[in-house]
């Protein structure tokens, strides 16, 4: 992380230089990322300080940006240098870029409301060549907190629109976070269903479905060991004894057992999070080859490989050579470490290459069972056969780093950790080895200590490095070293021609040179010749088909292998002669004899009839397993929005069977016969309101149908903020809100408020329309709520001045007051500030000292005004009483007359002293959701009287607040706010059949 020690080399690490002024002397580099699609393009992380540095020249200069997030766990897109992911390390939010980090757009922003939060778990670029469009990204996200993890694919280049809910088979299940995988045509993700798990796969980015081991035990933990090829291998936890390795067929749905009681270290219980060491290899460089360490009757360890992607396993052999050397005629097989099981390492303990072809170094021994011993044993056949080439004398477990270079040319080992200056070399494939001495490295009477080796990715330069722990002459550590290793002079010459030969792998004792139903033909250097091969090389490779034998074939899902044979028999307590999913799209299926083709092989021709299965027709069958699925959140959908809508049918034939799909609004019937054309259906609602949308299915064999309920939602069209009056400090208040839809009747479905009460309390989420809140000072605040639905957001907001005190007059006026209210557009707030103006000249008061509030019309009803003496200051306070009879006194003599417009005068005939707020004295400033204030009630009081007394308040208090609920605050209001607070006369409905906040919609 030091920026000290931040150095840079051009000349493959034979010189380093100090790149520390390229960055602020406060920078800590985290991690730093290379572009798969550009080598030379490189971004470094800061987290620390949320700033990136990116490079396109290989380090040679730098444009460093500041971002919004800590970016930690960034990834390249595989072809688009310049696009990106990152996720939060804090907020564990996913960002993404299209221009190398100089921006960043956060994804799942439309899973991310007020009242819930998408926590994001793992994510990947979509895979080229198999995904439509390569800017799509896969991840796991939790939308809301605590909920449960749901699969999300969405488009970089169209963020929020192009967000698609995964589904299939994982609609039902729990998932598990950190489960996603995504590698070439194979989407997986793991289920918990109690103690057990579940495997669920989309093949070719179809649908997911539920994969399928051949075992009657539980599965209880799974980890993919590997996916190429066209075929899925994956290591099966059955009981803490028990872990099997499993092989699929192309589609990576039904597992057969490949290798049974393999060795596992666990590192976790959770194998999602950290992921076990599994005893399994795919050897690079040749197809289909694979080793495995398993339990030999609980006796020991024992290496077995396969040629035939574990269709068949043997013991490994040593080259006559090596058995003369160990003086063993039997019991005399290589075993292998390939995670270091006995070591304290987690290195792996085999090592191949895609450019070395055939040739292979291993730790291991040679016996009955694996040892502790990790002597280096070198094949040059892909595995067949072993040669020892240095002994573990000491066996103490350390090991050795294995280096392979310039498309295999050279072979290079060092000892893990040891006190030693020496690397061997070989030239010649491992037959012969020549020690090279590193030197003290500068510590004069020092040495150092090799902690590995390492070519560029391809191993085709004759370039090498070694990693190493440089200490002085008393063996204390002085620093890291790295030293340039050139095989240049050693190798002498570039490769001619003649230095080369055909060579062809044999996999079988006998010679048999078939692999996968192909015979392969590569060009490979003689080992005699020490020449290099150059990084342009490319090695020519010739490929022939072969013609099908029975080592093509592996057992079918339900079967196994009968003990001491090549025969497959049916595993008991599983039903591998059912016609499955085949029947539920054809007319026929292919009735299975106990073997499938490996995944992958390419074999044709020969006599296959004994291994291959027989087309029959399916049973007619009752449509069973039905499931209506739709691309909307459970949530709900708006009024408009076109909505796609999934059947799936597990059991049951498909072809001459009928669908009718109904969907509840009045709308006519779709009707089908087939499943190709009904599994997708699309439907739009044209009104809100819950309905019941129904498939009917029928054959001849019988009837089924399958159900979903669909929430259709009017979209919020505009907030109306319900304040409250005659505000004062440390009394609790009731603010209201109303989320009101253009359609009536309307249906906006559950409404959350998120308040903001200005005051530098924590904002209030509510799922009711009310919320108490008290304040600390008295000022003017802007009390600010949004309203979230499933399908919209809008927000508004109120201006709310708080008193010291407030004494409150209910007024009457003369009967003119109908009259010009009802034919004078926005009266009431003419109205309210009208009057404030006249009880200011009457009483020489600045209008400061007042505040109106005017109830809302209701059909009957006289006009009906509270008008508030107030003081904002605790000089104000002691002056209010005064005031307050001087108004009351004003009133009584006839003396406040209200003129608006040039209309008839209103006389304010009589005043009632009320009491607005009744709300108990809060501590501080804060809120609670709720309509209902806090009632003291006298512990002495009789029973029946406390009942009485709660009724006659509830039903005052109710009566009271229907007012309250639509009314506004007058004084003061600027007529530049952007939202109005006034209410029209559609919008002040009674509560009791209001659809506008959420429940159901009105009958």
């Amino acid at each position: 992380r030091e920026m000290d020690r931040w150095n840079r080399s051009t000349d493959y690490g034979l010189s380093f230089h100090d790149e520390n002024y390229k960055f602020d002397s406060s920078t800590l580099i985290d991690q730093f990322y290379v572009s798969p699609a550009a080598g030379s393009t490189v971004i470094f992380a800061d987290v620390v300080h949320s700033q990136i540095h990116v490079t396109t020249d290989e380090g040679q200069s730098f444009v460093s940006h500041v971002v919004e997030f800590n970016p930690s766990a960034i990834v390249f897109h595989p072809q688009n240098k310049n696009w990106a992911l990152a996720k939060d390390s804090q907020s564990s939010n996913l960002y993404f870029t299209t221009n190398l980090g100089a921006n960043w757009t956060r994804l799942a922003q439309s899973l991310v409301s007020k009242q819930s939060s998408a926590k994001i778990f793992s994510y990947y670029w979509a895979v080229p060549g198999i995904d439509t469009s390569v800017s799509l990204v896969y991840y796991e996200a939790s939308p809301g907190i605590g909920g449960s993890v749901q699969l999300y694919s969405e488009d970089v280049l169209s963020p929020g629109s192009s967000l698609k809910h995964l589904k299939g088979s994982i609609s039902s299940v729990p998932l598990v976070a950190n489960s996603l995988i995504v590698v070439d045509e194979y989407v997986f993700v793991k289920a918990q269903i109690g103690s057990a798990v579940e495997l669920h796969r989309s093949h070719n980015r179809g649908p997911f479905e539920r994969a399928f081991f051949a075992s009657v035990h539980p599965v209880t933990e799974y980890v993919i060991v590997d996916a190429t090829e066209h075929q899925v291998f994956v290591a099966v936890r059955h009981f803490s004894n028990l872990t099997n390795v499993y092989s699929s067929d192309e589609s990576g749905r039904f597992f057969t057992l490949c290798l049974q009681d393999v060795y596992v270290r666990e590192r976790g219980k959770q194998w999602n999070t950290i992921p076990p060491l599994v005893s399994f290899y795919r050897v690079l460089g040749v197809r289909g080859v694979y080793i495995g360490n398993k339990y030999a009757d609980r006796s020991g360890l024992q290496t077995m490989i396969s040629f035939n992607k574990g269709g068949d396993w043997r013991l490994m052999e040593a080259t006559s050579k090596t058995k003369q050397a160990r003086k063993c005629s039997t019991d005399c097989h290589v075993h292998l470490h390939i995670w270091y099981p006995y070591s304290r390492s987690n290195d792996q303990g085999i090592f191949s290459s895609d450019n070395g072809v055939g040739i292979l170094l291993a730790h291991g021994n040679v016996g009955k069972y694996l040892s502790s011993e990790t002597s280096v044993l070198v094949s040059t056949d892909s595995g067949l056969t072993w040669t020892l080439s240095f002994a573990d004398t000491d066996k103490d477990g350390s090991g050795f780093s294995f280096l392979l270079g310039d498309h295999g040319s050279y072979l290079a080992l060092s000892e893990h950790y040891e006190k030693i200056s020496d690397i061997q070399y070989s030239c010649n494939e491992g037959s012969n080895w020549t020690d090279v001495t590193l030197g003290d490295g500068g510590a004069s009477g020092g040495f150092l200590v090799v902690n590995g080796m390492f070519t560029e990715p391809g191993e085709t330069t004759e370039y090498a490095f070694a990693f190493c722990s440089r200490y002085d002459s008393k063996s204390a550590f002085v620093n890291w070293a790295v030293v340039q290793l050139n095989f240049t002079s050693l190798l002498q010459r570039k490769c001619q021609p003649n230095d080369y030969y055909l060579y062809e792998p044999s996999y079988e004792a006998t010679g048999s040179k078939c692999l996968l139903g192909q015979r392969m033909t590569y060009e490979r250097r003689k080992s005699n010749e020490c020449c290099y091969n150059g990084v342009e090389y490319e090695r020519g490779k010739l490929v022939s088909l072969c013609t099908c034998t029975a080592e093509d074939f592996e057992c079918d899902y339900g079967y196994r292998k009968s003990f001491g044979s090549k025969t497959c028999v049916p595993i008991v307590g599983l039903n591998p002669w059912s016609p499955a999913e085949e029947c539920v799209a054809k007319s026929a299926y292919n009735k299975t004899k106990g073997y499938r083709k490996v995944a992958g092989d390419r074999c044709s021709g020969g006599n296959v009839s004994a291994w291959t299965s027989n087309e029959v027709p399916c049973p007619v069958v009752v449509p069973s397993g039905l499931d209506l699925d739709s691309d909307i959140a459970g949530a709900g959908a708006v009024v408009g929005q076109p909505i796609t809508f999934w059947l799936t049918q597990e059991n049951g034939v498909t072809k001459k069977t009928a669908y009718k799909f109904s969907f509840g609004d009045g709308s006519d019937p779709i009707e089908l016969t087939g499943f190709d054309l009904a599994a997708q259906q699309q439907h739009t609602f044209n009104e809100s309101g819950n309905f019941t949308v129904v498939v009917a299915v029928s054959n001849s064999a019988g009837k089924s149908a399958a159900s979903l309920k669909i929430k259709i939602l009017d979209p919020i069209d505009r907030v109306v903020v319900l304040p409250p009056h005659a505000v004062t400090v440390g009394v609790e208040v009731k603010f209201s809100a109303r989320a009101l839809a253009n359609a009536q009747p309307s249906y906006v479905g559950p409404v959350h408020f998120d308040w903001d009460f200005d005051d530098g309390s924590t904002p209030v989420l509510s799922p009711g329309r009310d919320v108490i809140h008290a304040f600390d000072y008295a000022r003017e605040y802007r009390v600010a709520v949004a309203a979230y639905s499933p399908v919209a957001t809008k927000a508004n907001h109120a201006h709310v001045r708080v008193f010291q005190t407030a004494k409150t007059l209910s007024l009457g006026f003369s009967a003119a007051a109908d009259v010009v209210r009802s034919s004078i557009d926005d009266l009431d707030l003419k109205l309210a500030a009208a009057l404030v103006d006249d009880v200011a000249g009457v009483t020489g008061f600045p209008k400061s000292r007042f505040e109106a509030f005017v109830f809302p019309r209701e059909a009957g009803a006289s006009l009906s005004v509270d008008l508030s003496v107030v003081a904002s200051s605790a000089d104000e306070k002691g002056s209010v009483d005064t005031l307050f009879d001087k108004v009351k006194s004003a009133i009584a003599a006839k003396q406040v007359v209200v003129s608006i417009e040039g209309s008839a005068p209103i006389l304010v005939t009589s005043s009632t002293e009320v009491t607005v707020n009744s709300g108990t004295t809060s501590g501080g400033g804060g809120s609670t959701s709720g309509g209902v204030n806090k009632l003291a009630v006298g512990l002495a009081v009789p029973a029946f009287l406390l009942i009485l007394v709660l009724v006659l308040a509830f039903y005052w208090y109710s009566r009271r607040y229907k007012q309250l609920r639509s009314a506004f605050t007058i004084l003061n209001h600027s007529p530049t706010d952007e939202t109005p607070l006034a209410l029209g006369a559609d919008e002040s409905d009674d509560d009791d059949d209001e659809a506008g906040v959420g429940g159901e919609p009105d009958e």
